[in-house]
């Protein structure tokens, strides 16, 4: 049996839509309704009504609950395969990459301390491939930002996800001239991205984390900065701000959680100005399948994560261990 069959009808399933499934899946209707179509031929039966609204055969409700099974037995084989000689429980949790950067190496260790014998899987994945794997890969839990989270999971904010305009320091000179001090002290306290419009501004894709944001900021202050590349990675965006090439913006919870000694070297080739709060940008969320996670050990690898983050909020940092 293809899991890729499987993975897909779950998909169109659960999400009552071939179009939005499509989306999630990274497909086009036409692929996705073909894979359907396969798996149904294989099956022997009809497992979709193509109507409006889609439904299921009695079949079809049928098989979904076989796949659902499938899936999980899959999973559990992989862990298992993969947890030899560390220990008869594993958990799997999916996790944006730089958040994962960044709150790892100071909550891992202390979770990892308390249960030694559970083999802990970090997929570490962007935004969308997370997307991806929420919808449909069987994983209980997520932390990170998705646009778009499946009806079957229920979304628990866990902070907000503040942004920071990083610009660098000879862009600031050539743009501020004389009053270069005099403005930096004023974009300390929060920064006007009009000034920047016309600076030279590194771009992030529409439809990830930081794209978002990006977008979010551009509509609150009507402008459009000149954007002379774009990457999929923040961390490679990040790395070429700080080597001159355009003004970047940034999570401040990235910055953050640096080893202070790394941001006192940054410093000295970019300034970093604050960006107002704005609701309809990101937010580090957890993504809990609605079935999962009333107890067990992924529950309290949230809970530790929940503490990690309320504390960071309230300006108290944990260090690494």
């Amino acid at each position: 049996m293809d899991f890729t069959l499987i993975n897909s009808f779950i998909a169109v399933a659960e999400e009552g839509s071939f179009s939005t499934a499509a989306k999630h899946l990274f497909l086009s209707q036409q692929s996705l309704s073909k894979q359907i179509a396969k798996l149904e031929s294989e099956l022997g039966t009809e497992l979709l009504v193509r109507s409006r609204p889609l439904r299921l055969t009695q079949n079809g409700k049928l098989f979904l609950q076989t796949a659902k099974e499938m899936l999980k037995l899959k999973q559990e084989f992989e862990e298992t395969c993969g947890t030899a000689g560390r220990g008869e429980e594993s958990i799997h949790v999916g996790m944006e990459h730089t958040i994962a950067r960044a709150i790892l190496p100071r909550v891992l260790p202390r979770y990892m301390d308390a249960h030694r014998d559970v083999y802990v899987r970090i997929s570490e994945e962007s935004p969308e491939e997370l997307e991806k794997a929420v919808s449909h890969e069987g994983i209980d839990l997520v932390i990170g930002s998705i646009s778009s989270p499946p009806q079957s999971y229920r979304t628990i904010e866990l902070c907000r996800k503040e942004q920071i305009l990083v610009v660098p320091k000879k862009q600031m000179r050539a743009m501020a001239g004389e009053r270069y001090d005099e403005l930096c002290a004023e974009f300390s306290r929060g920064v006007d991205l009009r000034f920047f419009e016309k600076a030279p501004f590194i771009k992030q894709p529409r439809n990830s984390s930081g794209g978002r944001s990006l977008m979010s900021y551009m509509k609150y202050y009507d402008v459009s900065p000149d954007f002379v590349c774009e990457l999929t990675n923040v961390e490679n965006a990040f790395q070429l701000a700080l080597s001159g090439v355009g003004a970047l913006i940034y999570a401040r919870i990235f910055w953050d959680l640096l080893d202070p000694a790394l941001q006192e070297d940054y410093r000295k080739q970019v300034d970093l100005f604050p960006l107002p709060y704005l609701p309809d940008t990101d937010k580090v969320c957890a993504y809990v399948r609605s079935d999962a996670l009333e107890e067990g050990r992924s529950a309290e690898l949230l809970a530790l994560i929940t503490a990690f983050l309320k504390d960071y909020e309230n300006g108290k940092l944990w260090r690494e261990a």
